[in-house]
């Protein structure tokens, strides 16, 4: 479910960069471009390879090493052992706001849409950005999953789902990946908007929107049994932490500051993506 749900997201991001239609060329050069973002040659090597590292380790570590081993049978769930706090907003599984939770999430997830406002040759460098935005916010919530051994609150009630025994999702309750993914498309849509549209009164509706999605994502993964507040807030960290850090990393603003003179052309054509690379 979850590597479904990323991979479907990735598709909005290749369907969004397609939109300016045909061959796409991105140049990321200071001096004759006035976009508040821009690719950058060292930029990307570094953001793709360690996102991509990131997150392919973490699915070879679970799906291929399985460092994790599923260990219910020796697990004895104590309630009482679970702070009082989090134990007044456990609940049992409910399959209803389980898919309700993942309905936000997607919308979350593509709320970045609403960038098709900017200039449509901006759509690369957007979709790059937000590509890496989802690396590193997926990468880190699923090592966290791997780290932390923590079983979901449905466990500790009666008619907990089966099939997240079998394959071993019960006891990936830390930290909430829907959460994490919704947090990191809101605030990616409202760092980008704030800064492509700076004197548009929509850009408070739009953050407000925006995180009003991804909070009832936190709130729906809670209700429907699959997470404890912790870890729905642990995901919001992680998530607004990726959505606004990536693309401030490529913003005049930071380029500004370091001096660097590199660019980077991408071009994406009906046999596959190139990209040139120019070293100061």
């Amino acid at each position: 479910m979850r590597k479904t749900f990323f991979c479907r997201a990735l598709l909005c991001l290749c369907v969004l960069a397609g939109k300016s239609g045909g061959i796409l060329v991105a140049q990321s050069e200071a001096a004759d471009n006035d976009s508040p973002f821009r690719l950058n040659a060292l930029n990307e090597s570094i953001q793709i390879s360690a996102g991509a590292a990131l997150t392919g380790s973490a699915i070879l570590c679970d799906k291929v090493f399985k460092i994790k081993p599923n260990d219910f049978e020796t697990w004895q769930g104590n309630r009482g052992e679970i702070p009082a706090f989090e134990r007044g907003l456990m609940r049992p599984y409910s399959k209803p706001l389980h898919y309700l939770g993942t309905g936000t999430a997607a919308l979350a997830v593509l709320s970045p849409g609403i960038m098709a406002l900017a200039p449509s040759d901006q759509y690369l460098t957007m979709g790059v950005m937000y590509g890496e935005t989802l690396l590193w916010a997926y990468g880190l919530k699923e090592w966290g999953k791997l780290i932390v051994r923590r079983a979901r609150p449905y466990m500790y009630f009666d008619n907990y789902p089966q099939d997240k025994v079998a394959d071993g999702d019960w006891e990936n309750s830390f930290p909430s990946g829907h959460t994490t993914l919704a947090f990191a498309g809101a605030a990616f849509t409202t760092y980008l908007f704030g800064q492509y549209f700076p004197d548009s009164a929509w850009r408070f509706a739009v953050a407000g929107i925006s995180f009003g999605i991804a909070a009832t994502t936190g709130a729906l993964r809670i209700a429907s049994g699959n997470h404890f507040l912790t870890d729905v807030l642990t995901g919001a960290v992680i998530g607004t932490l990726c959505g606004f850090a990536v693309p401030f990393f490529h913003s005049a603003q930071f380029y500004s500051k370091i001096g660097k003179k590199d660019r980077a052309e991408v071009t994406i054509t009906p046999l596959g993506l190139n990209v040139r690379l120019f070293l100061d």
